[in-house]
């Protein structure tokens, strides 16, 4: 999936943009376009857009009819500016007690177990998952419990940050994943994992003077969380052992909904991955969508999702055609890359988040 500019785009401009979409859609795509520096209009003020206008509706439909991601569609705003103030030194992040484990989850959820459309329970792993219809789409919601921090990783295509994409099939045979989705955002020209600015594999930093706010880190103990805009040695100074970038917003902090602003992006139906924690240990995974960026769903239906099931944190990882859930080494989800009527096929990408048993 191309790596989405995280910026606001002018209120004006965003309507010039979507009229020309609604009157050429059905001709033409309009192509990617530089990045153009433009001013950034307040969240409040793109609000009062959307709302008066219903221009959610309209996108909604000109996706829906024309199968095309939105950042297709659409001119790209221009990437957000580096903070005019250093990174801050300084990073707390809560500590929760972890879950009791698989033999607790699987007590405590038998019906839950029962229902599934996939399931799995041992001494180490409980996994159910079950697939979710929306007024819109769908969506593959999986549980996970595990009973060790070091059963959840984060993994590179073919074990290495080299800029070989690997698809998430492969990558789940070559590691024995039990549960197994795509990662970060990624180059396409390099192949390189890509969204945040700071990337850390077995707690070292390949890339990065900082971090943006924009990665999904994993601490020792099994606790994921966002960094916000911190050096690199408070970072690590939480024990981090990997992290994704993303260019998703923030869905929830601290046993709370995040403010969402990124509205074209937020309320497009797309095919997603996303990530959820409860307490270290216990894990959700929303995979949504299928080919042709078809039957996905909002970022606003994930939050929501996650918010009723109790979690302390959640973020989206890449989506689109990216967008994979491997479950025992087969995938569940039908998504990837149209070559033809009869024929998707899976999408390579840059690395994955993973759980063994």
């Amino acid at each position: 999936m191309r790596k989405k500019k995280r910026t606001c785009i002018t209120a004006a401009c965003l309507l010039l943009s979507l009229a020309s979409v609604h009157a050429h859609a059905e001709d033409q795509m309009v192509q990617d376009t530089e990045e153009t520096g433009q001013a950034s209009s307040s969240a409040s003020d793109l609000q009062e857009v959307f709302s008066a206008d219903g221009l959610f509706e309209l996108i909604g439909e000109t996706q829906s009819k024309q199968g095309q991601a939105l950042e297709d569609v659409l001119p790209k705003p221009a990437t957000a500016a580096v903070p005019a103030a250093p990174p801050s030194s300084s990073l707390t992040v809560q500590t929760l007690d972890p879950h009791p484990g698989p033999a607790e989850a699987y007590a405590s959820n038998a019906e839950e177990y029962q229902e599934a459309d996939y399931r799995f329970y041992s001494d180490t792993l409980f996994y159910t998952c079950t697939r979710h219809e929306t007024e819109d789409g769908f969506y593959y919601l999986t549980h996970v419990v595990i009973k060790d921090p070091s059963q959840i990783r984060g993994e590179d295509s073919y074990g290495d940050f080299a800029g070989i994409r690997e698809t998430p099939g492969d990558a789940a045979s070559r590691t024995g994943a039990a549960v197994l989705v795509n990662g970060s955002y990624f180059d396409y020209g390099t192949g390189y994992a890509t969204g945040g600015e700071l990337l850390i594999r077995d707690q070292q930093v390949v890339h990065g003077p900082w971090s943006d706010g924009y990665e999904i880190c994993l601490r020792k103990d099994g606790t994921l969380f966002s960094p916000g805009y911190n050096t690199i040695e408070s970072v690590l100074a939480q024990d981090v052992v990997f992290s994704w970038g993303t260019c998703e917003d923030l869905l929830i902090r601290d046993g709370e909904k995040c403010v969402l602003t990124d509205y074209d992006w937020n309320g497009n139906l797309y095919p997603r991955t996303a990530i959820g924690m409860v307490r270290p240990l216990e894990y959700y995974l929303i995979t949504a969508g299928g080919p042709d960026h078809a039957n996905g769903i909002t970022i606003y239906e994930e939050q929501e999702i996650f918010a009723s099931l109790g979690c302390f944190y959640a973020r989206g990882l890449d989506g689109g055609g990216s967008s994979a859930l491997v479950l025992d080494g087969e995938y569940v989800n039908e998504n990837g890359d149209r070559i033809s009527e009869d024929l998707v096929l899976r999408r390579p990408t840059a690395d994955f988040l993973l759980f063994t048993e």
